[in-house]
């Protein structure tokens, strides 16, 4: 289990979830494992703390007022297709089962939750810590080599990238065609909060020194690599 707690302590987690002593205890809990957690007591409140902060891992729970937790994560997975979806549910009839194997959640676990059970299936569907290639084609005959940090044009032509140009490619480079959220860049490039504004200039200076679709912007969520 210490591998495995080690894996997922960099991840952040979002649990919508309508009893309150059942999140309270599932946020309490999940702090001790993951990076941050957040909770909703609905699927609307929960989306709207996904689209400021979006998070790496959301569980819900299959019935809640107004939005069942499968209509959620699939909203979820519109926005960020590659973030881990979990369903919770109390029920054991196959007609609910089903719903959930046909939404395209990644897994569902049933009531009451155990945690080291639900501990072992995030680990299991998480994906390998990625690393930048030793190569990669940006496209538009541009290729960033990570043993020299540069990136260059055809011909070994060098681009001269600023320092936060060159850490959020780097960022996103570790992301390839997943959306990374405004909250990761500030954390992971920034040693103090900034603003969207400040994020944005520097991915105009990436657009303008290398292509302008290089990087797509998913307004008020983050960005990601235009690459395939």
């Amino acid at each position: 289990m210490q591998t495995i707690h080690k894996r997922l302590a960099s991840h952040t987690v979002l649990v919508a979830e309508d009893d309150p002593s059942t999140l309270k205890w599932l946020v309490r809990v999940l702090k001790i494992y993951f990076k941050d957690v957040k909770g909703a007591s609905n699927a609307m409140d929960a989306l709207d703390i996904f689209t400021s902060s979006p998070c790496d891992i959301v569980i819900a729970d299959i019935q809640m007022p107004e939005v069942d937790g499968l209509s959620f994560l699939q909203k979820i997975s519109v926005i960020s297709p590659y973030t881990l979806r979990i369903v919770m549910t109390a029920f054991n009839s196959n007609p609910y089962l089903n719903r959930a194997v046909e939404s395209g959640v990644h897994f569902y676990l049933k009531k009451p939750i155990d945690i080291d059970e639900l501990l072992v299936a995030i680990s299991s569907h998480m994906p390998d810590a990625q690393s930048i290639k030793p190569i990669s084609n940006l496209g538009e005959g541009f290729y960033y080599d990570a043993q020299k940090r540069m990136v260059y044009k055809e011909e070994l032509e060098p681009v001269k990238l600023t320092k936060k140009e060159l850490q959020l490619l780097e960022l996103l480079l570790k992301n390839p065609h997943s959306l990374v959220g405004l909250e990761m860049i500030e954390q992971n490039i920034y040693e103090e909060p900034v603003s969207a504004d400040a994020i944005r200039m520097v991915v105009v200076g990436l657009r303008k020194k290398i292509y302008g679709d290089l990087v797509e912007n998913l307004k008020g969520l983050g960005y990601r690599l235009n690459i395939s």
